[in-house]
């Protein structure tokens, strides 16, 4: 009979071991796939839905952590996709403050994850999101770069179903793959930060060469040059230059203004920046006020001609 129980325990323990070997060769998986992607916005978009199939979740929510709230990035729900950019857009309206008695403000103290279930006597706004997606039982990890929790991971199963329960096998997972999709993030950020730069000192070193060009080509004659500034200079009406840009506006308001330029929209542009649609909002309120614009495009205007004056500023800026 002993030997019985022994057996049985044994070959519970070693299907343990292979669900969970399982489970981490999913979660592999799902960041290989991550890694391979280009733009931040495609690893924003693509983190639910590989979360979901490294561990059988019917709900994977991303968010980000900003201004001490979560800020709802991504939904994948592939049991409910027309109704997930609806509730998507919903959690957007509604930032859930990190404070007591969220179960998060616990996750972020502790840098854990965490298997979270409802329990009676719980205190209204214990668990995030519950108004909206109604879970009861789901599991939540911190996404955590440079010792800052900068984002959640959010899982749930759908009971109906018929599935198994959600477990430390689980929990784990998740715990997991945040700390993966952390590295991955953080090296695409970099990888585009990075290919701005080399973008920016192009511009330069062409602008540079056009003006050597310039200068060196010029025909000498018997007069004397003009120097800015001086008398003959017009002192009225003048445009300032990129450098009285710069003064003017901050690097985060010329960061927005350059992706105005470029016709990004609010959305995208806090994509690129990694920064709420308020925040943008915000910047843009700032830029049209100091540019004394009326709206985005007349900003778009005098932005190019501050910059590209007489070619006081490199092309393409």
């Amino acid at each position: 009979m002993t030997l019985g129980k022994e057996a049985v325990a044994a070959a519970d323990a070693l299907d343990a071991c292979r669900r969970r070997v399982a489970a981490l060769e999913g979660v592999w998986t799902a960041l290989e796939r991550l890694a391979e992607l280009g733009p931040v916005s495609e690893i924003l978009e693509r983190g639910p839905v590989e979360t979901a199939a490294a561990l059988d979740l019917d709900r994977v929510l991303l968010s980000r952590v900003e201004d001490a709230a979560l800020h709802a990035e991504a939904l994948h729900a592939p049991r409910d996709p027309d109704g997930a950019e609806a509730t998507l857009a919903r959690l957007r309206e509604a930032p859930v403050p990190i404070d007591y008695p969220l179960v998060e403000g616990e996750v972020l103290r502790r840098r854990r994850p965490q298997l979270v279930a409802r329990a009676d006597g719980d205190p209204r706004g214990r668990r995030a999101y519950a108004d909206i997606l109604g879970w009861d039982v789901y599991l939540t990890a911190p996404i955590v770069l440079e010792a800052r929790v900068i984002g959640f991971l959010h899982g749930d199963r759908d009971p109906a179903r018929g599935g198994p329960p959600l477990g430390e096998l689980e929990r784990d997972g998740l715990g997991a793959l945040a700390g993966g999709f952390a590295l991955v993030f953080e090296r695409a950020v970099l990888r585009r930060r990075l290919r701005n730069q080399r973008q920016e000192m192009r511009q330069v070193a062409s602008w540079a060469d056009a003006r050597t060009s310039e200068l060196s080509d010029r025909a000498v004659t018997l007069a004397t040059d003009r120097e800015p500034g001086g008398d003959d200079e017009p002192s009225r009406g003048a445009a300032p230059n990129e450098s009285a840009l710069r003064d003017l506006l901050t690097r985060r308001e010329l960061d927005v203004l350059e992706l105005m330029v470029k016709g990004e929209t609010n959305g995208g542009i806090a994509r690129s920046l990694v920064v709420s649609e308020g925040t943008v909002k915000f910047h843009v309120k700032n830029i049209l006020r100091k540019l004394h614009a009326a709206n985005r495009a007349e900003a778009t205007s005098r932005y190019l001609r501050l910059t590209l004056r007489r070619g006081d500023g490199p092309p393409g800026a």
